[in-house]
């Protein structure tokens, strides 16, 4: 028991509690950023990104494809238009 009493003394004499503290940051900085690093992490933020990308993909080809469909009627209409001007002139 005396052993332990004079080593426990010792070891917290011969350490600061800069260095005792020192040693216990080491461990956490060796962790720092291993869930960002896991190859699992990495699929699953992959896969969340490239859905994001197809639906916003997915979102602005129907935007677009409404417009087309938009910018046919206009001329579909225009083509209707002048067919009546050119028949009214013939007359």
């Amino acid at each position: 028991m005396m052993i332990k009493q004079i080593s426990a003394r010792y070891y917290l004499a011969s350490t600061t509690l800069l260095q005792r503290r020192g040693l216990h940051l080491t461990s956490i900085v060796y962790t720092e950023g291993a869930t960002a690093n896991s190859k699992g992490f990495k699929d699953k933020e992959n896969a969340v990104e490239n859905q994001w990308a197809r639906s916003h993909d997915a979102e602005l080809l129907k935007s677009l494809k409404g417009r087309l469909a938009e910018h046919e009627q206009s001329a579909a209409d225009i083509k209707q238009r002048l067919s009546e001007l050119q028949k009214s002139q013939k007359k």
